[in-house]
């Protein structure tokens, strides 16, 4: 999406087909099998597809799914951003860390996803300023794949990550 970005501004091109859960169920090469993403890489796909706003199109067999799979298709928090978000950004893409961010144009909720690209073993601290996310005051930060409530943040926010894994949040108002 990255390469063909600046050629569309100021929106994202579309991801394409969402490769979760059981797939390839009588597909041209091999067996029937469950992704062979790991959980990490699920989540940074899924993080990046509803970000962008991309059309989710699901490309496994639905009742063939594991509870993990459906989780990542069903939460509610993370549809109501793709669906009610504005203004996908990219803050930074530096050393294997990228941060992209949106906002809620109804509710004023600003959205954060953080990646880690590298291949490299070890977790990487992204931190990112509240600045750059169009905060000015200390706010109220939810993980919105757990919805586990992390505190409040005041100038900035920062995680660390395993490589290809990610974090989307969401910083509310106080």
């Amino acid at each position: 999406a990255q390469d063909w970005y600046p050629c569309i501004s100021p929106t994202w091109p579309d991801c394409d087909m969402i490769p979760l859960g059981r797939i390839s169920i009588r597909g041209e090469r091999g067996q029937d099998r469950m992704t062979r993403l790991t959980k990490d890489e699920q989540y940074s796909l899924m993080t990046l597809f509803t970000i962008f706003r991309s059309p989710l199109m699901f490309g496994g067999d639905l009742p063939g799914n594991d509870e993990f799979t459906l989780s990542l298709l069903t939460n509610s928090e993370v549809l109501k951003m793709h669906r009610e978000s504005t203004d996908v950004r990219q803050l930074f893409q530096k050393d294997g860390k990228v941060a992209i961010t949106s906002r809620n144009t109804v509710n004023g909720d600003r959205y954060l996803a953080v990646f880690n690209i590298s291949d490299n073993p070890d977790p990487l601290e992204i931190e990112v300023s509240l600045k750059d996310l169009g905060i000015e005051k200390k706010c109220k930060v939810t993980n919105m794949w757990t919805g586990e409530s992390l505190g409040f943040a005041n100038q900035a926010f920062s995680v660390k990550l395993r490589p290809h894994s990610s974090g989307l949040y969401v910083f509310r108002k106080n």
